[in-house]
């Protein structure tokens, strides 16, 4: 089986990607072994440490396994397995997968306006240390580290929103949250479109635009679900999550105006 071969700026990234794609799209099937290796690591055009620390995350994910006696072997579980999997780590069912991410979207909306109404200069520095923290994590990829300042980012958020119910309510699921987020972190992209709409909720935030901010905690949220459903093919029936009517009543706006 040919690959392409792997420019060495984020490596290990871009071999998980295509390693993940392959086995997505059903090159490498349920049951097949993976080329040894150090053969592995030269067709992708990368160090041995390399490849492995991306299939040390496909591994994590229960994308791969090692098998004693016979090597790396490709276990692309079934959308019911991949969540087992997931639960385990995260201790969420299926259906409290699709609950928690609504769960965030009716917290995090309304604590982003608050946060617009109440952040003051230091507070945003804050955001904007966290974001930087994020990016240099992104550039070393560091998923794990880029995982706790995530996590750190959405708490810090409803900190600055000055309601301690809310704060509270999201204090109580950190860790939940936390292993959530790494878990999606580990899909292709998701860190980096992660960045991007944290930049502009902290954007909207520092041009007092409330209604912006909402938009973009509610579009990242929402990103997650697409990512979700798209590479693990999980129906998490979206139309009728909490915030779903905003947006495309956002887009059907925004849409009209430009007629």
């Amino acid at each position: 089986m040919s690959v392409s071969r792997i420019q060495k700026t984020s490596a290990t990234t871009k071999v998980f990607k295509a390693l993940y794609e392959m086995i997505a799209t059903g090159q490498y099937q349920r049951g097949q072994k993976l080329p040894p290796q150090e053969e592995l690591a030269k067709q992708f055009g990368v160090s041995r440490n390399t490849l492995r620390e991306a299939v040390n995350q496909l591994s994590a994910m229960g994308l791969l396994s090692s098998q004693q006696g016979v090597g790396t072997v490709v276990e692309p579980p079934s959308p019911g397995e991949y969540l087992s999997s997931l639960s385990g780590q995260i201790l969420l069912d299926p259906l409290t997968v699709r609950e928690f991410i609504e769960a965030r979207i009716c917290i995090e909306r309304n604590a982003v306006r608050l946060a617009v109404a109440r952040a003051d200069q230091q507070d945003l520095e804050r955001l904007r240390t966290l974001i930087e923290q994020q990016r240099r994590a992104l550039k070393r990829g560091d998923t794990a580290e880029f995982t706790r300042h995530d996590a750190a980012f959405h708490l810090e958020l409803t900190k600055i929103c000055g309601n301690r119910v809310l704060l509270k309510f999201l204090q109580t699921i950190h860790d939940m949250l936390q292993r959530f987020i790494g878990e999606v972190a580990q899909l292709p992209g998701a860190i980096e479109d992660a960045l991007e709409f944290h930049s502009r909720v902290t954007e909207a935030i520092a041009n007092r635009d409330p209604d912006r901010a909402e938009r973009e905690m509610v579009l990242h949220l929402f990103d997650v679900v697409r990512r979700i459903e798209t590479n693990l093919k999980i129906d998490l029936q979206k139309n009728t999550l909490c915030g779903f009517n905003f947006i495309h009543r956002k887009a059907n706006a925004r849409r009209s105006k430009r007629k």
